[in-house]
């Protein structure tokens, strides 16, 4: 089997769960695949209405700036993402599990092969970086949300590599709340979510008419 174009932008795995959740899709023709490409990455940095896709039960989003500054844009690199998991959430990130975008990037390979990769690494709450990590995970944990296109076929992927509970925390609810949280079983209630969302970035074709 030919290696995936974007194996060498996902962070290798060492240690922890390792999770990769995929849907896929074959366009009729060239042209048609280039539009849903387009149409994919601008869903894909569209941070604020994942929750729109991700299904029943979703986690909120919210993109911010370094300050927790609401944004209403387009992801870019440096951002932070504040995300509003149901059930209680932890008190180093005032109630919310916050991660950093540390890459977005859109490459083209050549005419048939071209991606964008969002990765997100667990943070500190712009609000109160003092209490270190705010998120069930530990900071050595990222996800990658990739789209791709491989001549006619579109793919949407979420790679979750080295996720490892965050119990390095000061609260001691916090470390009981995340070592539940970032435990297998956690991780794959996380993962249905992520099932959710590449097949529901995908929704624009049921829209159609």
């Amino acid at each position: 089997m030919a290696e995936d174009i974007v194996a060498p932008y996902i962070p290798a795995q060492y240690t922890g769960e390792e999770t990769e959740t995929s849907h896929t899709l074959e366009a009729p023709d060239e042209e048609t695949a280039l539009a849903w490409f387009d149409i994919l990455a601008l869903r894909l940095k569209d941070v604020n209405n994942w929750n729109k896709w991700c299904g029943f039960l979703s986690s909120g989003f919210q993109l911010t700036d370094d300050k927790g500054n609401k944004l209403a844009l387009a992801a870019a690199e440096g951002q932070f993402i504040q995300i509003d998991i149901p059930g209680p959430g932890p008190i180093a990130g005032n109630g919310y599990d916050w991660v950093q975008i540390e890459k977005l990037e859109q490459v083209k390979l050549n005419e048939r092969q071209e991606f964008v990769v969002l990765q997100a690494r667990p943070a500190a709450s712009p609000f109160n970086n003092m209490n270190g990590v705010a998120h069930f995970l530990d900071k050595e944990a990222t996800s990658s949300f990739v789209v791709k296109r491989d001549g006619l076929t579109l793919t949407t992927t979420v790679y979750g590599r080295n996720e490892v509970p965050n119990v390095h925390v000061h609260e001691t609810a916090d470390r009981i709340r995340n070592a539940v949280a970032g435990s297998a079983g956690a991780i794959g209630i996380s993962k249905l979510q992520w099932k959710a969302l590449v097949k529901g970035l995908f929704d624009f074709l049921d829209k159609k008419t």
